[in-house]
């Protein structure tokens, strides 16, 4: 089996770009609609694509939970993240670990760390301002916000070098 590389997903991720915000939504944009995603289906949406497995298996897609808020539920997202994600250092964060920040009191908002092509790290979410799915530079309040950074497990990803 092919290792995937940590390039690759983020490539996978960039095909996600303009897909509409939605809610618990887990559908990306196609020739037939625009789709509809949050920022937790999005890496969902990823993964899956990407084929990534936990340590039995299982696609770490159908680890996916449902029924959430919009606005945090005391430690809610950052315990099923745990379960299926390695944290790292924040100095230690590479492009493809997934980010965690806190935008209100509680931490809520995911995305992926990127190499921005025109320099510096960049950030793939699905902005609820924006209404889509965007690539935008890390900038200093993404940086302030930033609270955990977290590495897929899988055996599947080729290791750091």
């Amino acid at each position: 089996m092919a290792r995937i590389t940590k390039p690759e997903i983020i490539l996978q991720a960039r095909t996600w770009l303009g897909t509409k915000y939605h809610h618990q939504g887990r559908l990306k944009k196609s020739t037939a609609g625009a789709g509809g995603v949050d920022c937790i289906g999005l890496i969902i949406g990823v993964i899956d694509e990407m084929g990534l497995q936990d340590g039995t298996g299982t696609p770490l897609s159908a680890h996916d939970e449902f029924n959430y808020s919009m606005y945090p539920e005391r430690g809610r997202l950052v315990a099923s993240i745990q379960k299926h994600l390695r944290e790292v250092p924040l100095a230690k964060m590479t492009e493809g670990d997934v980010l965690l920040f806190r935008t209100f009191r509680d931490p809520q908002h995911v995305g992926l760390l990127t190499n921005y092509p025109t320099g510096g790290p960049g950030l793939i979410h699905c902005n609820s301002s924006a209404g889509r799915v965007v690539e935008q530079p890390l900038s200093d309040a993404w940086v302030r916000m930033l609270t955990h950074a977290y590495r897929f497990k899988s055996e599947q990803l080729e290791p750091l070098k």
